[in-house]
């Protein structure tokens, strides 16, 4: 059975496109969360991953998204894009699901106050998911953190997942995952970026022209130290606690 896994699409179009030309046909589809902000396509994305009849985890901003209130002026304008059947359909996402019997999918870790990044601590890892595994879990697949994280922990396999459409990593390609004969393999594509920095210009829920210049960049260059300053800094606290 050929898995395709999914997370973080972030209403990014032209990445989620190239991810399932590139993919191929598969038997089922895993979405870890995150499906319709900080991008340009909210309605289109939903539309696309629906027709996949996938297992959905629900991300922070998926329930941000669906909520009645949503605090986020992302959340908000995205929400204003879905129709009340895209929105129900996002409402019944699961909040954690059990693959196989033994792989373990959430959307990220809320029990403590640091992200999940390529140089954090094993023993932060294990600490941030150790409440909700069983016996017989011994894979869990994440998103939420928007970095590339394997890890094998006291027996148990860790994956942070890699967006489909919002990087961080300075590496603009989408990426999606193939779960087949017990191994979950990475892939990364390109895509049409300059399509998705096109529409993303169009839209205008931003005050501060700086603010929005700064989004833009940080999908031209998968990078940017102001909005990742948080990012930044946890990973040089990792760096010395790793010492």
């Amino acid at each position: 059975m050929k898995t395709l896994v999914l997370s973080d699409i972030h209403a990014n179009e032209p990445a989620l496109k190239a991810v399932m030309q590139d993919a191929g046909p598969c038997d089922r589809v895993v979405f870890l969360g995150d499906l319709a902000n900080f991008g340009p396509h909210p309605s289109q994305c939903v539309d696309i991953v629906k027709k996949l009849n996938p297992i959905c985890i629900m991300g922070n901003h998926d329930e941000q998204i669906v909520s009645e209130n949503p605090r986020n002026f992302w959340d908000k304008w995205s929400k204003q894009q879905l129709s009340d059947s895209q929105l129900k359909w996002m409402s019944e996402f699961d909040n954690s699901y059990v693959l196989d019997g033994h792989i373990l999918l959430v959307h990220g870790s809320y029990s403590v106050d640091y992200d999940i990044l390529p140089n954090t601590p094993d023993k932060d890892i294990k600490t941030a998911f150790e409440h909700l595994l069983t016996p017989e879990i011994d894979h869990v697949w994440f998103g939420h953190y928007h970095y590339q994280v394997d890890r094998v922990i006291d027996g148990v396999e860790y994956h942070c997942i890699r967006p489909v459409g919002h990087h961080r990593d300075k590496d603009t390609r989408a990426s999606y995952y193939v779960y087949e004969d017990g191994v979950l393999t990475q892939k990364r594509v390109e895509y049409e970026l300059s399509k998705t920095i096109e529409d993303f210009n169009r839209i205008s829920i931003f005050e501060d022209a700086e603010r929005k210049q700064q989004f833009v960049d940080l999908l031209k260059y998968a990078y940017h130290e102001i909005l990742l300053k948080k990012d930044l800094q946890q990973m040089s606290k990792n760096e010395l606690t790793t010492e």
